[in-house]
């Protein structure tokens, strides 16, 4: 039976949900979505029904939030409560339906950043938690760790400083460089507490995608085969050898989908 951080949102039946919620985190510009996209056509290649969800993609709040960052306004209390409406409204609305029909759901980020970005803001860390403990536990968290010296050529040489993402609300300076290294800085901090008090799988970020994805890939297929295990360095799980380049995922006992298709009649041959 999944569980909560601390009281389900009210109505919410969680004793039926037989799907595994899959958490990937990271800061800004390590390579979040890409991993999502080639861990979801990895798990549909193996029949899975995969949804993929993440921050400010809510019917409720998603272009709200949107709108309002484009004014450079928000304080720091309402930033915070405009995400939790996010999340509680696809949690609600996308993540649980998802779950209780079995899918496997992908979220690019959790409340993880959500509460690493309201304490790097000063945030009292009770509140923070308080605030998001309707969330469901995962079934697993996978962090990209990167640290920022390896992490800034990636945002340069892809889209370029963000205003948020760069902390500029936080930080009076008009060089974004700086001000985007002081609040990754801090950001990472803040991550590395949380994925010890929360039991992250971290993950080496800075090789190359594919190699990324290959640990990604073990950690992933450990908890589908319902033995979740930290993974080493070459990608499989403490203990377990590494997965061939090209494997199929074995449909275990669980009530999880496997995709098949329907059987076609054989056509009548004539001589």
């Amino acid at each position: 039976m999944k569980e909560t951080y601390g009281v389900a949102l009210p109505g919410m039946n969680l004793g039926d949900l037989v799907g595994k919620l899959i958490v990937i985190e990271g800061t800004d510009g390590v390579g979040r979505s890409t991993q999502i996209s080639l861990l979801k056509e990895w798990l549909e290649q193996q029949g899975r029904a995969v949804l993929d969800t993440g921050l400010s993609r809510s019917g409720l709040a998603g272009k709200g939030i949107k709108r309002a960052k484009q004014g450079h306004t928000l304080g720091r209390i309402t930033l915070s409560l405009f995400y939790a409406s996010d999340f509680a409204d696809r949690l609600e609305n996308e993540i649980v339906p998802a779950l209780r029909a079995g899918f496997v759901v992908l979220t690019d980020r959790y409340i993880y950043s959500l509460m690493a970005r309201a304490m790097v803001r000063g945030l009292a860390p009770e509140w923070v938690r308080n605030v998001h403990a309707f969330a469901l536990k995962p079934d697993a968290t996978f962090y990209l760790r990167i640290g920022v010296d390896d992490l800034i050529p990636r945002v340069v040489f892809s889209r370029g400083f963000d205003y948020w993402e760069s902390g500029m609300d936080l930080y009076a300076s008009e060089d974004m460089y700086d001000s985007f290294r002081r609040y990754q800085s801090a950001l990472l901090e803040q991550f590395d507490k949380l994925a010890e008090e929360y039991k992250f799988e971290v993950i080496d970020a800075s090789p190359d995608p594919r190699t990324v994805f290959e640990q990604l890939r073990a950690g992933i297929l450990g908890v589908l085969l319902g033995e979740p295990q930290p993974v080493k360095g070459d990608g499989a799980p403490a203990g377990v050898a590494a997965p061939a380049p090209v494997d199929l995922l074995p449909v275990d006992s669980s009530p999880s989908p496997v995709l098949v298709r329907p059987e076609q009649p054989e056509k009548e041959l004539k001589l």
